[in-house]
């Protein structure tokens, strides 16, 4: 096992080296990532990584210009007997050819060896053959990009949902599962309290949220919310309102020491800061935040 997670970490390092600018290479879960270095630095003595490690990657490709946005999770046994989850995702393609873009990957994977470390020869496959999916986008699919445009008058929803807390592990797995199932992008902050933002259509959203409700909360409320429709007047697509751009997942801000898990909300309001909704941290918590400069 030791061997394992320490493949796992070199091949981490290695993409770093890769892929050295800022972003491009995102450890989505810090704490998982800590794990995993400390049971290698102490040669298994320490405790075992129990999770998945969630990793980002933002390819560029020159031509054509466009960025490639690639979500993989590492298997426990990656790369000894099992291959690693990559989703690829790039804003320039419609919903179809991204499906195709997935399907063909799949194939790729099953040429790969296992036991081999794999994510580097994927990042370079996709950036290989981006030109093509974007020539299909271009000519094939405009029926695909109409259903985005303003004239069927759908709405565009952002819940912004507040927890006195949020622990169970339960819990915070239906949180992601079920935002992924109902295609909405967001984030979940757990700890105390706990914040969840999921966006995407209304109805999807209004699901997510009868959903959610259901589970037994201490105090669980839609502390703001904010509804958009796309229409020939405003000349807006669905996407533009769109302030997150990825899968929720779970958000590390940095924990302070006890028991009641509190999270750093001054790294928190930078992160709504960074994301263009800096005045909901007074919204949720009734005080005016100020970020560093």
């Amino acid at each position: 096992m030791v061997e394992v997670v320490e493949m796992q970490l070199s091949e981490v390092d290695v993409l770093q080296s890769i892929f050295p600018n800022d972003n491009e290479v995102v450890i989505e879960d810090l704490v998982t990532y800590a794990t995993m270095k400390r049971y290698v630095e102490t040669n298994g003595k320490s405790a075992k990584p129990s999770k998945m490690l969630p990793l980002k990657l933002n390819l560029t490709s020159e031509e054509p210009r466009c960025v490639i946005e690639m979500k993989t999770s590492l298997p426990l046994h990656y790369p000894i007997d099992e291959m690693p989850e990559v989703f690829l995702r790039c804003d320039k393609m419609t919903r179809n050819v991204q499906q195709k873009f997935n399907e063909d990957l799949s194939d790729f994977k099953s040429t790969l060896e296992m036991g081999e470390i794999c994510l580097y020869q994927i990042a370079q496959w996709a950036l290989d053959n981006i030109h093509h999916y974007l020539k299909i986008t271009d000519t094939d699919d405009t029926d695909e990009i109409s259903s985005l445009q303003p004239t069927d008058n759908a709405t565009f929803t952002r819940l912004w949902i507040y927890s006195h807390h949020i622990y169970n592990k339960e819990k915070r797995k239906c949180i992601l599962e079920w935002a992924k199932e109902l295609q909405l992008t967001g984030f979940s902050m757990p700890g105390k309290p706990g914040v969840v933002c999921v966006e995407g259509l209304q109805e999807n959203c209004e699901e997510y949220w009868q959903r959610l409700r259901r589970q037994t909360w201490k105090r669980l409320t839609i502390a703001h919310r904010m509804d958009e429709t796309s229409t020939e007047e405003n000349k807006k697509t669905l996407e533009s309102f769109r302030k997150f751009h990825t899968t929720v997942a779970e958000m590390d801000f940095g924990v302070h020491g006890g028991r009641d898990y509190h999270m750093d909300l001054g790294k928190f309001l930078q992160y709504l800061t960074d994301h263009d909704s800096k005045p909901i941290f007074e919204i949720l918590f009734g005080v005016q935040g100020t970020t560093k400069t």
